[in-house]
């Protein structure tokens, strides 16, 4: 038989499906009738319903890690483990370097710019002097979170002698700033 390309013959069944299914053989009177087995089930999903529990833990496994992250985030991410920082507070934080200071001509321009300011801050010169040097020191090495520059200028300076405002707190890091150079 000749076939053209991409032609098919129609699929032809087994001879066998086309014989009738056969039929039930009569019984006899002495012989009980045999209960037919009933059709069989179809098969059904042996799963479990669907239960929500591996959803709230991946739920709270992210909100946990954004927890976390946040946390980290807003710490400045520093590692629990590195050297212990003291506590902060108000006052500086004792410092293993000495604050750095002005020179002699300096120290005179500074504490009459102190006098200028607020006259209280320059009554103790060497208090003034270390004072200067720790908002020297945070100018050149500021820290993360914590108080701003202005925040701490007016907490350092204001103890022992008496409160200075912000304004006299900028002045102050200005004068600072004259003589403090990396």
């Amino acid at each position: 038989m000749h076939q053209t390309p991409g032609y098919q013959q129609p699929y032809d069944p087994p001879q066998q499906w086309h014989q009738q299914a056969p039929q039930p053989q009569p019984h006899s009177p002495m012989q009980p009738p045999t209960p037919t087995p009933p059709p069989p089930t179809p098969p059904t999903s042996r799963r479990k319903p669907a239960s929500k529990m591996p959803l709230l833990i991946v739920i709270a496994v992210v909100v946990v890690a954004a927890v976390v992250g946040a946390i980290i985030f807003l710490t400045g991410g520093e590692d629990s483990t590195s050297e212990a920082k003291p506590a902060k507070s108000g006052a500086a934080a004792p410092t293993t370097e000495a604050p750095p200071g002005p020179t002699t001509a300096q120290r005179a321009v500074y504490l009459a710019a102190l006098r200028e300011i607020a006259p209280e801050l320059a009554e103790n010169e060497d208090r003034a002097i270390r004072q200067g040097g720790l908002v020297c020191q945070r100018i050149l090495k500021p820290e993360d979170g914590g108080m701003s520059l202005p925040q701490f200028t007016v907490a350092e300076l204001s103890k022992g002698g008496g409160a200075i405002t912000r304004v006299q707190a900028f002045k102050v890091i200005i004068a600072v700033k004259a003589w403090c150079k990396p």
